[in-house]
């Protein structure tokens, strides 16, 4: 799947900018005040989409120690769960995520449509999955997902959130309390992981949509891993040298709009989630940047502000094309990886 990446455009335009000010940082959890759901996930470095054997060995000569995986866990048996078995790689089921995009999907496209002053359905043009009608049927469907998830104990959370139509912003808190009651009841001591996306501009200019964190609640989120990419949607190639890598304003606005909904760092951890491609993508987009200082500079920053789990997005994505430069084919890339995850642990350690 590509909504992470490719819808992050929508949310810009969206979105609010701003530049950044003072902000009183969170305070970050301390190892020993962790819950249990979340700490096998502590100073982990987590990619996404780790498909295939191949990428299962460039990730763990990467620092990678677990992956997202939207489609759900391998097959049992595979030949991509023995590869990541060997390289000592675990999973976070993204399943739910998918679903939760259904379910909007199928609002957007009945009760929630977009604004007609804004035109065409971009979160998704067609009711891609309309059996997801209601919570009901999200639920049975991920609870069946759950009962297949409870025989693996190499699965050690699950990504529930993702990209959401701005116009229809916290549509998705209730279900995702059903969701996390669920997971509760089925996989105890595995983490619901919510997602939310921003976008780095120029200078110190950020892009964030304080509607994003409506979906947030203590109830329904055990962590929260925050998305933030150079700005999507230009069409020439660019160095990005000139963005706010450093995501100077957009964390601590961030935070504040979280903790609008009761979202404490020290309760909640966070997963910071940096920018692991750049150059062309799709057929007209180009995604500026990517050094290893950029991303050395973005792994960093994440950190200090109190990010206790960092990671990349992305191994594989269906918008990339043959230029893009990934973790598969950049040296800067990776490298950018693990000078990333040293700087974290730099952090980490002190």
């Amino acid at each position: 799947m590509k909504r992470l990446a490719a819808l992050l455009a929508l949310a810009l335009l969206a979105g609010c900018a701003g530049t950044g000010t003072p902000v009183q940082l969170p305070n970050a959890p301390h190892p020993s005040a962790l819950r249990a759901d979340v700490a096998s996930l502590l100073h982990g470095a987590v990619g996404f989409s780790v498909d295939t054997p191949a990428r299962a060995a460039t990730a763990a000569g990467e620092g990678v120690t677990s992956t997202i995986l939207y489609g759900g866990p391998p097959t049992p048996n595979s030949s991509l769960e023995k590869a990541l078995a060997q390289q000592h790689i675990s999973v976070i089921d993204g399943f739910i995520s998918g679903v939760m995009f259904y379910w909007e999907c199928h609002r957007t496209h009945t009760v929630a449509p977009p604004p007609k002053s804004y035109g065409k359905n971009t979160y998704c043009r067609t009711d891609e999955n309309p059996r997801i009608s209601s919570d009901a049927a999200a639920l049975r469907v991920i609870g069946a997902q759950l009962d297949r998830d409870a025989k693996h104990d190499y699965i050690v959370g699950y990504w529930v959130l993702d990209d959401w139509a701005w116009w229809d912003s916290g549509s998705g808190r209730d279900l995702l309390q059903k969701v996390h009651a669920l997971i509760v009841q089925k996989t105890p001591g595995r983490p619901a992981i919510c997602g939310f996306g921003a976008g780095i501009g120029r200078g110190t200019h950020y892009f964030w949509d304080t509607g994003t964190g409506r979906n947030y609640s203590n109830g329904g989120c055990d962590m929260v891993g925050w998305y933030n990419y150079s700005n999507f949607g230009i069409t020439h190639p660019e160095s990005g040298n000139d963005l706010n890598w450093a995501m100077v304003g957009l964390l601590p606005a961030m935070a504040q709009t979280l903790g609008k909904y009761g979202w404490q760092m020290s309760q909640t951890p966070l997963m910071g989630i940096g920018q692991a491609w750049g150059g062309r993508y799709e057929s007209r987009y180009y995604q500026p940047g990517l050094s290893t200082a950029q991303m050395q500079t973005q792994a960093a920053a994440f950190c200090k502000f109190g990010a206790t789990t960092i990671a990349w997005y992305a191994w594989d994505d269906s918008g990339y094309v043959t230029q893009t430069q990934t973790p598969n084919n950049s040296p800067a890339i990776a490298q950018g990886i693990k000078d990333g995850l040293a700087a974290c642990r730099g952090t980490w350690g002190s």
